[in-house]
C-alpha cells in the first residue's frame, strides 16, 4: 500500500475546479508499506495525536518547487498555525523514523499542493499565479483536529485517496469532548 500521513483541509469551495481541489496537507510520505507493519504504524501515530492538541491553520498565498523560474509544483503556504504544524509533522517524522518512508525526509515545508505544471497551459496558469498577474486563491482559516493514515491508489486519471485511521489530536490544552 502507498501510504502518506496527513491532515484534512477540505475543499476551498464549490465553485472551484473539484477534480483538483486539494483535500489535505502531507505531514509526510511513507510510501510502500506491508499490511504487517501498519498495527505498530498506528500505533505510533496515536501516540502523536495524544501529545499535539487542536489548531488553527491559516492557507495564503502562493509559492512554487523547486523555485518560481522553474515551477513544478504551484502552493498556497501556511501563515497562521505554521509552528504547529510544522511540529506536528516533525513528531511524526521522528515517531516512525524506524518504520516505513524515506530514511532522510526532505525538509518540511508547510503547504498545501493546488496543481502540478504537467502542460503548457498549467505552466502558463503558474506563470500568471507567481507574477500576481492571476489571483491566487483566498486565505482561509482550517481547524486542525486529527491526522490521518490515507492511502494514495494510483490511476490513469490521477491518484485517489482513501483514509484508512484516523486520530483526534488531543494532546495537552485540548478542549475536553
Amino acid at each position: 500500500m502507498r501510504l502518506f500521513v496527513a491532515i484534512d483541509v477540505g475543499r476551498a469551495g464549490p465553485s472551484e475546479d473539484r477534480s483538483a481541489a486539494p483535500e489535505h496537507l502531507t505531514l509526510r510520505f511513507l510510501g510502500e508499506v506491508g499490511p504487517d507493519e501498519l498495527p505498530g504504524l498506528e500505533a505510533k501515530l496515536a501516540d502523536v495525536a495524544r501529545a499535539h492538541p487542536p489548531f488553527d491553520l491559516v492557507l495564503a498565498g502562493i509559492g512554487a518547487f523547486p523555485d518560481e523560474r522553474n515551477p513544478r509544483v504551484v502552493w498556497t503556504g501556511v501563515t497562521e498555525g505554521r509552528d504547529e504544524v510544522s511540529a506536528l509533522a516533525a513528531h511524526v517524522a521522528h515517531a516512525i523514523a524506524d518504520g516505513p518512508g524515506p530514511a532522510r525526509p526532505e525538509s518540511f515545508v508547510p503547504h498545501l499542493t493546488l496543481f502540478r505544471v504537467r502542460s503548457p497551459s498549467q505552466r502558463r496558469r503558474a506563470a500568471a499565479l507567481l507574477a500576481g498577474t492571476e489571483a491566487p486563491p483566498a486565505s482561509r482559516r482550517v481547524p486542525v483536529r486529527a491526522i490521518h493514515l490515507k492511502e494514495s491508489l494510483l490511476a490513469p486519471g490521477g491518484a485517489r485517496h482513501r483514509t484508512l485511521a484516523s486520530w483526534s489530536l488531543t494532546g495537552p490544552g485540548a478542549a475536553a469532548p
